[in-house]
C-alpha cells in the first residue's frame, strides 16, 4: 500500500525540493495527491483526500503558525504529520511533538536521508497498526477457545524493519529528542523511531514505570535507589535512570515502598 500524502508549503522552491526528493526516492512508498500552499488550502485538502502522510510547514502565507492553525481544524488528527520548517523556537517543537504527536520536525534545508526516514517510519507505523489490529483478533480468537498469550513482546520500529523484544528483557526506555533508546537485559540496546510519550501512552502502568521527564524503567530490573545526586535508580546491565520528584511517589508506591 502506498501512502496518500500532501505536502503543505507555500514557497515554491519549497514546494519543488520536497516533491523531488519524494517523486525521487520515496515514489514506491508514496502517492502525492496534492499541493497546498495555504491554512485554507490545506484544510480542504485533507478533508477531500483523507491522506495518511502530511508534510507541514510552519508559517504559511501571513499565518506565522498557520500549520497549528491547519491542525486545529481536525477535532481528530487521524493521518501522520512530519513538520518541515525553519524555526527553531523550542515552543513550536515541543507544540509539534508534544501536543500535536508529530512524526518527525524537520529543518530546512531538508536532508533527502531524514525525508526518506520519515516516510519509512510513517509507513512501518501504519503497517505496524494493521498487524497489531490482525493479532488482536487472533488473541481475542485464543482467548475464547482457552488459549493464552505465553510471549509478550514489545513491536520497535528500527532502521531496516521492526525487531520484538520480549517485555521482561526490558530494562528501561530512554528519551534520544524524537527518537528513543532501549536498553535490554543482555547488555545491548537498541534506537527506535518512536519518541518516549508513545511508550507511555501504550506500556506505562504495570511492570513499566514513567520516572522522569527522559526515562521509562521496568520495575522488574531495580537493585537500589540512591538519593545521591537528586535521586538515581540503579537498574540491571549497569543501568540507571534518574528520579524526578514529581514521579518520585508513583516510583516507590509501584515498588511496595
Amino acid at each position: 500500500m502506498k501512502l496518500k500524502t500532501i505536502i503543505i508549503e507555500d514557497e515554491l522552491l519549497g514546494q519543488q525540493a520536497l516533491t523531488a526528493i519524494l517523486n525521487g526516492f520515496c515514489a514506491g512508498s508514496i502517492e502525492l495527491v496534492d499541493v497546498a500552499a495555504s491554512v485554507e488550502q490545506a484544510i480542504a485538502s485533507i478533508k477531500k483526500h483523507k491522506p495518511h502522510l502530511v508534510f507541514l510547514d510552519i508559517a504559511l502565507g501571513i499565518h506565522v503558525d498557520g500549520a497549528f492553525d491547519v491542525l486545529k481544524a481536525f477535532k481528530t488528527i487521524d493521518f501522520k504529520v512530519v513538520f518541515t520548517t525553519s524555526s527553531k523556537q523550542p515552543e513550536n517543537i515541543l507544540l509539534a511533538l508534544n501536543k500535536y504527536g508529530a512524526k518527525k520536525y524537520l529543518l530546512k534545508p531538508l536532508d533527502i536521508d531524514e525525508v526518506i526516514d520519515s516516510v519509512n517510519l510513517v509507513k512501518e507505523e501504519i503497517n505496524m497498526i494493521s498487524h497489531e489490529d490482525d493479532l488482536t483478533g487472533i488473541k481475542t480468537l485464543l482467548n475464547t477457545i482457552g488459549v493464552t498469550e505465553t510471549h509478550n513482546k514489545i513491536p520497535f520500529p528500527v532502521k531496516n524493519g521492526v525487531q520484538y523484544i520480549p517485555v521482561e528483557d526490558i530494562v528501561m526506555f530512554r528519551s534520544d529528542l524524537n527518537d528513543t533508546i532501549v536498553f535490554i537485559n543482555n547488555g545491548t540496546s537498541l534506537k527506535t523511531s518512536r519518541n518516549l510519550k508513545y511508550f507511555e501512552d501504550h506500556y506505562a502502568g504495570g511492570d513499566f514505570i514513567r520516572v522522569s521527564r527522559s526515562y521509562i524503567i521496568n520495575k522488574k530490573h531495580v537493585q537500589s535507589y540512591s538519593s545521591e545526586d537528586g535521586g538515581t535508580i540503579h537498574l540491571s546491565c549497569e543501568c540507571s535512570a534518574a528520579l524526578s520528584k514529581n514521579h518520585a511517589p508513583g516510583f516507590f508506591a509501584a515498588l511496595g515502598r
